[in-house]
């Protein structure tokens, strides 16, 4: 029997109250879906974007692969062709620093202080971003854990790096600093500051006065002797040249973590630079890797021996591979 308009009707009566909601629901899905596909604001399908194929040799021609492959000339005749052959990323022996000119020695100072050679996969800025923050590196087998220590030598009023390691690590931070005019004093409950600097030996500075200690005096002073520094920050404006030789003859760099130094001098003589890399040489074969460097700005200078802009402050992150747990 054919269905009339009142059959509909009287059948549609008939449904309940909820299954008459969901037909009306499902009308108004439909409704709309036909709408929004008709709708020319809407993309259609045709309209997605396909990202391009990836050219390689098995489908492009001969002549377009040639035109991607890139090819080192034999000979470098470029303007860094000389820094590239003679600027060493690595510190070759002190025997060999030895026989070299200044010229060569310049090279090889600025291109090994300006790379690294470890990779630290998580570093976290403590303190200010710019001059007076530093680096650590936050990796498992490197990071300070509590109850850790840290030496901090060279204040000049800014103490947020110190601050935020004591904030964030929970360590023990002496920090010291003897050209502050101000008395040694607990600045918070993880934080000393000290007005005592850091040098080769215990003295005082004929032109300021300032009372200076060597670093295994200050470990006996504040009885620290058998403790390791989780972070050892050094920004001393030169004094470090004085300081880290008797850190290194004293076996106390042996027990240092992670190493923060800003080393200050362009080095163009071979006078000043073969000290400086034999340094260096030292801290290599002790173990000492660098996972960050930056060049501060402020003592940029250009220089005949060297293609681009330098710097004579790199603040130089070392991380300790001798002590790896």
């Amino acid at each position: 029997m054919l269905s009339t308009p009142g059959r509909k009707s009287h059948v549609y009566n008939m449904l309940s109250r909820r299954d008459r909601g969901v037909i009306a629901s499902t009308c108004a899905i439909v409704m709309v879906t036909l709408f929004l596909f008709h709708s020319p604001l809407v993309r259609r399908p045709s309209s997605v974007i396909v990202p391009p194929p990836v050219v390689s040799k098995g489908n492009v021609d001969e002549k377009t692969f040639q035109s991607h492959k890139r090819r080192v000339p034999l000979v470098d005749k470029s303007p860094l062709a000389s820094l590239r052959r003679l600027g060493s990323l690595d510190i070759p022996s002190k025997d060999v620093l030895d026989k070299l000119n200044s010229s060569r020695l310049f090279k090889i100072y600025h291109s090994y202080l300006d790379n690294t050679n470890h990779m630290c996969h998580r570093r976290l800025r403590m303190g200010r971003v710019g001059d007076g923050g530093w680096e650590v590196c936050d990796d498992e087998e490197f990071r300070p854990i509590a109850p850790c220590l840290v030496y901090s030598f060279g204040i000049n009023n800014d103490f947020t790096f110190d601050d935020d390691v004591a904030k964030y690590y929970q360590c023990q931070v002496l920090s010291f600093d003897p050209s502050m005019n101000k008395k040694s004093y607990q600045r918070s409950p993880l934080v000393h500051f000290y007005d005592l600097g850091i040098a080769e030996s215990d003295r005082v500075a004929p032109e300021k006065g300032w009372q200076l200690r060597s670093l295994s005096s200050l470990k006996r002073q504040f009885n620290h002797t058998e403790r390791i520094i989780d972070v050892l920050k050094m920004d001393v404006e030169s004094a470090e040249w004085r300081a880290m030789p008797q850190l290194v003859t004293s076996w106390e760099l042996n027990r240092v973590r992670q190493l923060l130094i800003e080393f200050h001098g362009a080095f163009k003589t071979r006078a000043a630079s073969l000290p400086a890399l034999n340094l260096l040489a030292d801290l290599h074969a002790m173990g000492f890797r660098k996972f960050y460097v930056h060049k501060n700005r402020v003592c940029r200078f250009r220089w005949k021996e060297f293609p681009v802009m330098r710097t004579s402050c790199y603040e130089v992150h070392f991380v300790n591979h001798n002590l790896l747990e």
